[in-house]
């Protein structure tokens, strides 16, 4: 696709949500104050495809996710071959910005 063409237009939205519980955890352990929000749930991204299916997390979203809650991740340990199949995916795609 060059940059002259016009981008795609999303046919489907992944809304990922983390629960109250778990930003609390994320917040605390990168040592800032409880928010005061309380919300069952926060969005914390979107993401925007043409297929109809999920799309795989980008490799360093896994790796940010296994650093561990004292680093402000989930802490849920990296899966080699769900890293290796997002690392596929995204050798082939692109996140575009606008």
């Amino acid at each position: 696709m060059s940059t002259d063409e016009p981008l795609p237009v999303a046919k489907y939205l992944d809304l990922i949500l983390y629960s109250r519980e778990q930003i609390n955890k994320e917040s605390a352990a990168m040592g800032n104050d409880k928010l005061e929000e309380t919300a069952p749930w926060g969005i914390v991204s979107i993401k925007a495809r043409e297929i109809d299916y999920e799309i795989p997390m980008t490799p360093i979203t896994a790796m940010r996710n296994a650093l561990g809650k004292e680093e402000g991740s989930s802490g849920i340990p990296l899966d080699r071959d769900s890293y290796m199949k997002a690392y596929k995916y995204w050798d082939n795609h692109a996140v575009v910005t606008k």
